[in-house]
């Protein structure tokens, strides 16, 4: 009795964890980021929301907010859990049983037998069950930092995308603008006689295409607002202003992207810790072919009083299982546990080079395109003075605004398609860029 107290008394208790009747408010997300502010680094720290966010800021906020991310590191706290579990021994077994006459001659006693067993089979299985539950948590904490990590990344290459596309939606609006001018002093030349029906409706028609453009822009824009919303964990009618991106000059070669790679991506460490546990397991299984072994000690009476002790030892042979189940369940898990980082590693290196080779393409344009946009440019404004002063037609000047404006979204959809390559290739390295040298 009193070893059963004093196993009760270090029992765990239930304690309710109730469900959230509604998702947190700005109010409550504002307040919880700032608590956790203080705890990241001090390059880090004060998030100004009135003013223009970086990056870095974008990617912060994503990774403190993002309401998946909250929900993933719990799983940190389930691996750790497993550890305490593997390194437990196990609880000895206690059996009690009497046996009382019912009849029978001359004077009887009640009869018992009380044992204590242990399994020590365990004993010499502990440390591969431990070795394989720290891996198993070494794999979960670096799954958890590569999400949050790739989290991180997504914000910023929304943010970047977001930026871009209003920066083409303002092009198009002030273009939109521009025509919607010109095609409103149309239709008062048409109305007085002064303007020739084919010249009026060649500027409404550059008009519509100008306004559908624009329009166009503004959904992308609206959508891509939400998806980065989203992404942070912040409500939908947040509001935020985004810092130009800082684009690099140069790219690294790809074979030193390659060896950054193998050491910095997180997914890489966790499936090297995920084979480490797996083949821990293996071991565990082959140890598991062996007898079982338990011992104990017994006391016993029978009815006629005679009381006996001795040491009791029970065996599992293993004649028809052995556990070759699942050693073969154990051996083909490591196998494509194996096979899943080679295919891994492969992609990885696969991706870094596509996307160098993108980035070299994209530069090349964007440098032509940068060369030739203020010169379209300029010469429409040439051709809109000359336009005034009757000294070219309406078609030529229309034909060169409708290029210069072209090319000019051309310029914004390259560069936006740039920035995100830049964030894609980091995400594909597993480190950000500024942090890129020679190993």
């Amino acid at each position: 009795m009193l070893l059963l107290a004093l196993g009760l008394g270090g029992c765990a208790h239930y304690t309710a964890l109730p469900l959230a009747k509604a998702p947190p408010s700005d109010a409550s997300l504002h307040r919880e980021l700032a608590q956790a502010l203080p705890q990241l680094p001090l390059k880090t720290q004060g998030i100004d929301f009135a003013a223009p966010l970086s990056g870095e800021a974008i990617a912060q906020i994503a990774v403190l907010l993002n309401p998946d991310l909250r929900a993933l590191r719990k799983e940190k706290g389930l691996a750790e859990a497993q550890v305490f579990q593997a390194g437990l021994l196990p609880d000895p077994q206690i059996s009690l049983a009497a046996d009382f006459p019912s009849n029978g001659n001359g004077q009887l006693f009640t009869a018992y037998n009380l044992s204590l067993n242990w399994s020590i089979g365990s004993l010499f299985t502990r440390p591969l069950d431990l070795r394989a539950a720290r891996a198993n948590a070494r794999s979960v904490r670096y799954d958890v930092a590569w999400r949050e990590w790739l989290v991180a990344g997504q914000a910023r290459l929304q943010a970047r995308s977001l930026y871009y596309l209003e920066r083409q939606e303002a092009i198009a609006r002030d273009a939109a603008q521009l025509t919607g001018k010109v095609w409103r002093q149309s239709e008062a030349e048409l109305a007085r006689g002064d303007l020739d029906l084919a010249t009026a409706a060649l500027r409404r028609a550059a008009y519509v295409d100008s306004e559908d453009r624009a329009l166009a822009l503004a959904r992308q824009v609206t959508k891509a607002r939400a998806q980065l919303l989203q992404t942070l964990g912040l409500p939908p009618d947040a509001h935020l202003q985004l810092a130009p991106p800082r684009l690099r000059e140069t790219i690294p070669a790809t074979e030193m992207l390659d060896r950054l790679a193998l050491r910095h991506r997180l997914d890489l460490a966790a499936l090297r810790a995920g084979y480490s546990a797996q083949d821990a397991r293996l071991r565990r299984a082959i140890l598991g072919q062996y007898p079982g072994l338990s011992i104990g000690l017994t006391r016993a009476a029978d009815t006629s009083n005679v009381q006996t002790w001795g040491p009791n030892v029970s065996l599992t042979l293993p004649l028809f299982n052995a556990n070759r189940g699942v050693i073969a369940e154990a051996e083909a898990t490591r196998a494509k546990l194996h096979a899943d980082y080679t295919a891994r590693l492969f992609q990885t290196r696969a991706d870094i080079h596509a996307l160098v080779a993108d980035l070299q393409r994209l530069r090349r344009e964007i440098q032509l395109l940068r060369e030739q946009v203020p010169a379209l440019q300029a010469e429409a404004q040439r051709l809109d003075a000359a336009l005034n002063e009757g000294n070219v037609t309406l078609l030529d000047y229309e034909t060169l605004r409708g290029q210069a404006l072209s090319k000019s979204l051309q310029l914004a959809a390259l560069e936006q398609s740039f920035a995100e390559q830049e964030v894609a290739l980091e995400l594909a390295v597993g480190s950000p860029w500024s942090t890129w040298k020679t190993p």
